[in-house]
Order: C-alpha cells, then structure tokens, then sequence
C-alpha cells in the first residue's frame, strides 16, 4: 500500500505519519488534551484515544466504539451529516484537508463541541482511500464565548433598535409639540397684530386729544385738575408705547418687521434723544452729559427704529440709575459704528444678562423688585439693531453701572436698499 505524506496544516510533524509509531503520538498528545483518532476506512474499523473519553467525561479506559458509525453515534444529529458530507468531500478530492466542528454527546447528557481534523495518510494500489488518521480538540470554551458574544451582539442590537425607535418617537413627539407651539404662537401674533391695530387709533387719539386739551387749556385749569389731566396724557402715552411694542414683538416673530434703511446723521439722533429724556433725568438729578460723536458718522438704518432704540438705552439707564450720570458715546470700530450707553446705575447680574434680551423678563433691582415695563424693550431694540446688521450685548457689573452697546454698519461701506423686510 502506498502511503501520502501528512498534508500542511501540521507543520512540524513527520512527513510519513503512517509509519510513526501511533502510541508515541498518543504520548504526544496526551499532555495537551488532544484527542487521537485512526480510521481504516475499508473495515470501518476506527480507533479513539482514552483523552476523547476524557474530554466527554469518561474514565480514560472506556471505549466509545470501535467503528465510525459507532463513534458517530455520539455526535448531535444536526452535525453528524456536515461531518459525514465533509468527510466524503476530502476523500473525493473536493477539499484540500479534513477540517470540521460538530457537537459530541458527554456522559452527562450536555454537548461538548470539538473541532476534528484528519488526514489521508494510505491508498490502495489504484489509488482508493484506505486510512486516515487526525485529531480532537476540545473547543467547547472558544464555542460559548463565541455564542456569548453573539447573545451579547443580538442583545446591544436590540438595545439599539429599541432606543432608535424611542428616539423616533419622542422626536416625532417633539414635532408634533413643536408644530402644535409654532401654530399657537401664529395665532397668538394674529391675535396681537389685531388687537394692536384695534386699540392703536383710539388711543392716538387719546393721547393728541390730552395733548392740545392741556396746551388749550394752560393757565385756565386749577392746579388740581390740571395735574389730573398731565396724569391721564401720560398714563395714555405710555399705554400707547406698549400696544406699539406689542404691535412689533408680533412683526419680529412673524416676520414681517419692515426696516427702510437710508443713511443717517447719527449725532443728530443721539443729541435728539438725549433732550427728549433729559426731563426725566432732571426729575431724577442726574446728569445727561454731552454726546460723545463726530459729527461727520453716517450709519446705514432706519431713523426711526435708530431713534426707538437710542430711546430705550436712554430711558432704562435712567429709571435704573439713582445717582451720577447717563452717556452716550459713538466711535469707529472695525469699519463700522459702535454706540455705548454708559451709566452709573445698579447694574445687572452675570446671571441675568443672559436672559436681558428676552421678551418679558422685566429688569429687577437689587431688591428684586420689578421695574415698569412689560420686558419688551430689550428684546425689540436687539432684533431691529440685528435687522440693521448690527449687534448689541451689555458689559455690567452690580453696583457699578451697566454699559449698553450696539454696533451699525457706515453709509459709505453699506449696500443701500430703500426697504427690507425681517
């Protein structure tokens, strides 16, 4: 009988196994677990070392058959016929080596998983397969962790799965919420822009009728009444300011905020201002001191948005200044104008200027009094400064006063537009 050399895959064996003594191989392998196996494939006669035994927990003497059908009784049904079939693939030349895993029956009824390999080593004289020998190992260990991390694997997917789906869920939640609030807050702007429209004539009215009626009635009327009247002509103009600022919180948050910018004398707006608040800074003893401007700076904006906003720097550093002074500056800063607001006043939280430019956060004192005011003013004059391309911040400290900024782009270096809508 022509003996074949053992093939590659065991680097470091003889060449011609056949004729290696089997008990020395057994020797070999006993201290490393590994399971021998000889099969003479014309008898059926097969032969398995006492480490098999071991391995599926019987005594070492205990023979678990002497034919292949016999030891492959052991093995789970569902992989007795691929190691049958891969079998018959290496005998028929299809497969290089023989080379397969397959679950073994232990004593104590649970599987063991082994990994068997087994090589040709004798033909007949017409080249028929007549023996083969190879090895088990026991890989039941590599099998678990493989499953373990399979179930850890399927386990992290679903987990995922799961979260994705709530993510989509409460993002579709949100959605809804989001949509829900958007439609809400458009019928609220509705119900502003027509409520403002409503009351905006009358009290214009009201507001022009107490005017003239006190300018006609100078001197006439007795000191009482006539104060009576001054109290009625201011309580209307102020009303008449805040339905206006409710009028342009409804225009920004929709949209529709028209904004004509043209080149303006800034000077001329901030000494304007500064004359129109100085009443109430006289009322109060504090100085408006000069306006601190070229007279020669052109801002690109709208005058009376400009105006609306100087207005308000100028009226909140006043009702939140007890004593000192208010001024107002204007100077060249990176191609455009920086315009700054400086008092002497009680000055704001760090914590509070984050939400300054909010609407309806009215500013508080240090006694954590409201002051007049819906909360609007700052969160107006921020968005027509940022319609205007500019910015505005505040830099202020308790007790030291605040100092209100915004910056406006110059004529010379703007793009003139007649009319822009934000």
């Amino acid at each position: 009988m022509a003996q074949v050399p053992l093939p590659a895959p065991l680097d470091g064996m003889p060449s011609d196994l056949a004729a290696f003594p089997r008990d020395l191989i057994e020797q070999a392998l006993e201290g490393s677990g590994v399971g021998l196996w000889d099969w003479d494939i014309p008898s059926g006669r097969s032969y398995a070392s006492p480490v098999n035994s071991r391995i599926l927990g019987y005594d070492g003497d205990v023979e678990l058959g002497r034919t292949f059908e016999r030891l492959t009784a052991h093995i789970h049904p569902d992989d007795a016929r691929e190691m049958r079939a891969e079998v018959r693939r290496y005998l028929n030349g299809e497969t290089a080596v023989y080379r397969t895993e397959f679950r073994v029956l232990r004593k104590d009824g649970s599987y063991a998983w082994l990994e068997s390999r087994g090589f040709l080593v004798e033909r007949g004289p017409h080249g028929e397969p007549l023996r083969m020998i190879g090895f088990h190992i026991d890989i039941t260990d590599r099998k678990v962790n493989e499953q373990l991390r399979r179930d850890l694997q399927q386990a992290l997917q679903r987990n995922q799965d799961e979260l994705e789906e709530l993510v989509r869920l409460q993002t579709q939640k949100l959605i809804e919420k989001a949509d829900e609030a958007e439609q809400a807050n458009r019928a609220k702007n509705v119900l502003l822009e027509r409520l403002g429209q409503e009351l905006r004539t009358p009290l214009q009215a009201l507001t022009d009728g107490c005017a003239r009626l006190l300018e006609a009635t100078t001197g006439a009327l007795p000191p009482g009444l006539h104060d009576e009247a001054q109290r009625v002509s201011r309580s209307a103009r102020q009303l008449s300011e805040s339905v206006m600022r409710i009028l342009d919180v409804s225009s920004i948050e929709s949209g529709t905020l028209e904004i004509c910018a043209t080149p303006v004398n800034l000077r001329l707006v901030l000494q304007e201002q500064c004359e129109a608040i100085q009443p109430l800074a006289d009322d109060r003893g504090l100085g408006i001191r000069a306006v601190s401007c070229d007279e020669d700076l052109v801002v690109f904006a709208d005058r009376a948005r400009l105006a609306q906003v100087v207005r308000e720097l100028l009226s909140n550093a006043v009702r939140f200044t007890e004593r000192g002074y208010v001024q107002v500056r204007a100077r060249l800063l990176d191609g455009a104008v920086l315009v700054e607001v400086q008092d002497t006043g009680i000055g704001i939280a760090p914590g509070r200027q984050a939400t300054l430019f909010h609407a309806f956060r009215p500013v508080a004192d240090h006694g954590q009094r409201l002051r007049q005011g819906l909360g609007l003013g700052l969160s107006i004059s921020r968005a027509l400064v940022d319609a205007m391309a500019g910015t505005m911040g505040v830099a202020s400290k308790p007790g030291q006063g605040s100092r209100f900024w915004f910056t406006l782009p110059l004529a010379a270096s703007a793009r003139k537009v007649s009319s822009t809508r934000h």
